[in-house]
C-alpha cells in the first residue's frame, strides 16, 4: 500500500492580483475535484510567496484563502528566491515529501491531480524522480504546445523546447533534461541534495534549468508526463520584446533580461564551457544588437 504523499505547491506572486486570484481558484478547484474523485494518496498544502506586492494581492489571499500558507518577501527575492523561500518552508517546517513548483498564471485541467495519482499508482518509483507537465498555450484554438519538457546539449549550449508551437503528438512518458517553473514535482530529498535553486546567480531566469542540470549531475532523472495538462498565458511569459538600441545597458544587466551578461557567463561556465557554446552565445548577442539597431 502506497503511503500518503505530502505535496507543497509553491507559487511566487508579485503585483498580479487578478491573475493570482484566477490561478488560485483554478488550483483549489482541481484539488477539490481530486478529493472527490480519487483514492486520495496525496495531501496538499499551498504556499504563496508574495515578494512585496502593493496591489492588495496579499490582503485578498489572507482574507479569502486562509488555508493557504502566506509568506512575504521584501521585494528582492525574484523568482528563484521566492521559490526557495517556499520550498525551504515546505521541507524544513511542513516536512513535505515533495514540492510542486507552480506559477500564478498557470491553469490546470481539473483532472490534473487525478492523472498524477494514476501515474504514481502504476509506477510509484516515479516519485523518486523529478516530474514535469505538458504545457499548452492558453489562448491557442488548436491546443498548441508551449512545451513538453526541454533538452539541453552541453557541447554547444543549445536549449531545445520540446513541442514548441506544435500540435500535441506526445502520448508516452519521456526523459527530459529540464523544464520551466510550472508543474514541476520534485522530491524534497533532491531539493536538499542539490541545495535548492541558485538564487544568487540566477535570480529570475535560468534558475530552473540550472537546478535540473545540477540534479542530473548527481544522477537524478527527470520525466515529462503526457497526462499532466497545464495551460500558460502567452501574454505573461515575458518572452516578447520591443526594445531599442538605447535600452542596451538595461538589456545587458537587468535580472528581467534573457541577455543579462553576468547570468549567461555564469551559466555557460558551469554547464557548457566549450568553444562552440561561447561562439554561439556571442552570435546571439550580435544578432540581438543588430535587431536593436534596426528598430
Amino acid at each position: 500500500m502506497l503511503e500518503i504523499v505530502n505535496i507543497a505547491i509553491v507559487i511566487p506572486v508579485f503585483n498580479r492580483k487578478k491573475i493570482t486570484i484566477e490561478g488560485l481558484q483554478n488550483l483549489t478547484n482541481a484539488i477539490s475535484f481530486y478529493k472527490q474523485e480519487s483514492k486520495n494518496i496525496f495531501n496538499f498544502k499551498i504556499i504563496v510567496v508574495d515578494d512585496g506586492s502593493t496591489d492588495g494581492t496579499g490582503e485578498w489571499i489572507q482574507l479569502n484563502q486562509p488555508e493557504v500558507v502566506y509568506l512575504k518577501g521584501d521585494g528582492n527575492l525574484w523568482w528563484s528566491g521566492s521559490i526557495n523561500m517556499g520550498a525551504k518552508y515546505a521541507v524544513n517546517t511542513l516536512k513535505t515529501s515533495h514540492v510542486l513548483f507552480w506559477n500564478d498564471d498557470t491553469l490546470c485541467a481539473k483532472e490534473y491531480f487525478n492523472e498524477l495519482e494514476k501515474v504514481i499508482l502504476v509506477n510509484n518509483q516515479l516519485l523518486k524522480s523529478v516530474l514535469v507537465s505538458k504545457i499548452f498555450w492558453m489562448s491557442s484554438e488548436k491546443s498548441l504546445l508551449f512545451n513538453f519538457g526541454c533538452y539541453f546539449n552541453p557541447k554547444n549550449g543549445k536549449k531545445t523546447i520540446i513541442g514548441l508551437n506544435s500540435e500535441d503528438i506526445y502520448n508516452e512518458i519521456i526523459p527530459v533534461d529540464w523544464s520551466g517553473g510550472m508543474g514541476t514535482l520534485i522530491p524534497s530529498s533532491i531539493l536538499i541534495e542539490v541545495n535548492f535553486l541558485d538564487d544568487k546567480n540566477f535570480p529570475q531566469y535560468d534558475g530552473d534549468i540550472d537546478f535540473f542540470l545540477r540534479a542530473k549531475e548527481k544522477k537524478h532523472k527527470a520525466f515529462a508526463i503526457p497526462t499532466l495538462h497545464l495551460f500558460n498565458n502567452p501574454e505573461t511569459t515575458g518572452i516578447h520584446s520591443n526594445n531599442k538600441l538605447k535600452d542596451l545597458p538595461t538589456i545587458l544587466t537587468s535580472f528581467r533580461s534573457l541577455y543579462n551578461v553576468k547570468k549567461n557567463v555564469k551559466f555557460y561556465s558551469r554547464h557548457s564551457n566549450t568553444i562552440v557554446s561561447w561562439f554561439l552565445l556571442l552570435r546571439e548577442y550580435i544578432s540581438m544588437m543588430r535587431k536593436l539597431k534596426i528598430r
